[in-house]
């Protein structure tokens, strides 16, 4: 079993957020909170007004009117997709870090981790219920810990997890905590904490392959989008039942089958363009 102790050191090692980004995540968990204190919180971060406006820029290309506020973006584009765009901009060259010991080359998590964002975005269009704003960017870091797992471990020892998952057919959270104790959820949710995030994208990270445990419509949204992003083959390679929806997490939501393929087509559609904005700012 691993020193929990020594992996949240190397957790709240990693650079922290800007203090925009978790204010602005906590302000958009609030029940009362406003586009003008939205507003407010970005526009004090110079660079991130800027990251923010030339994504958004590129995201409305085409469109007869140009984003050049962060009023405009907000209107436009929702709290949401501002927030997952502010949270992408902060961590994007963090996540393409390749992760061999993963089977992920040079840019597969940051791919996998946009398009469960995206993931979590269609959801929003497509349940009957509600889709906070958080998820998309607790979707977009649900995955944050396989970072410190592999700044932390001896290869062979992540190469006897690859065993367990092969030998055992085990999804990956599970043989994680059968080798080592602990899983990338629970250590992404470290890191989520380190950087003053709110507790719901807390609980959705450390619950995202466990969404019964975590009993909130963010952690299921956060695992369908989780299983999405790898139906549509972005940077993953898995075991055959982790493509599968677990029929648990469309109840909360209320989601349909067909509507989990809606979603698949949509961030198919979507993946490439948003992929390529994020490289362009």
């Amino acid at each position: 079993m691993l020193d929990q102790s020594a992996l949240v050191l190397v957790a709240r090692a990693l650079d922290p957020l800007p203090a925009s980004v978790s204010r602005l995540a906590t302000l958009v968990t609030r029940d009362n909170w406003s586009m003008k204190e939205a507003e407010e919180i970005i526009s004090l971060d110079q660079a991130l007004t800027v990251r923010l406006l030339r994504l958004a820029n590129s995201a409305a290309a085409g469109s007869r009117t140009q984003i050049v506020t962060i009023e405009d973006a907000l209107v436009r584009m929702g709290i949401g997709v501002v927030l997952s765009m502010a949270t992408g901009s902060s961590v994007q060259r963090l996540t393409k870090t390749g992760l061999p010991e993963y089977g992920l080359s040079e840019g597969d998590l940051w791919r996998h981790s946009v398009a469960a964002a995206l993931a979590a975005e269609a959801a929003a269009g497509l349940c009957q219920t509600p889709v906070p704003p958080e998820s998309f960017a607790a979707a977009l870091l649900h995955d944050i810990g396989k970072l410190v797992f592999v700044q932390f471990l001896e290869p062979d020892l992540l190469g006897f997890v690859g065993q367990a998952r092969a030998q055992s057919h085990l999804e990956i959270a599970q043989a994680e905590t059968e080798i080592l104790g602990f899983h990338h959820g629970e250590l992404g949710g470290l890191i989520a904490q380190h950087w003053e995030l709110p507790e719901r994208i807390v609980t959705a990270i450390i619950h995202h392959h466990t969404p019964e445990q975590g009993r909130d419509v963010v952690c299921d949204v956060v695992c369908l989008a989780n299983v999405v992003a790898k139906r549509v083959g972005a940077g993953y390679v898995g075991q055959p039942q982790e493509f599968e929806v677990p029929r648990d997490t469309l109840e909360r939501p209320k989601l349909s089958l067909n509507g989990v393929e809606k979603m698949c087509v949509r961030v198919q559609d979507r993946l490439e363009s948003v992929l390529a904005q994020y490289q362009a700012a």
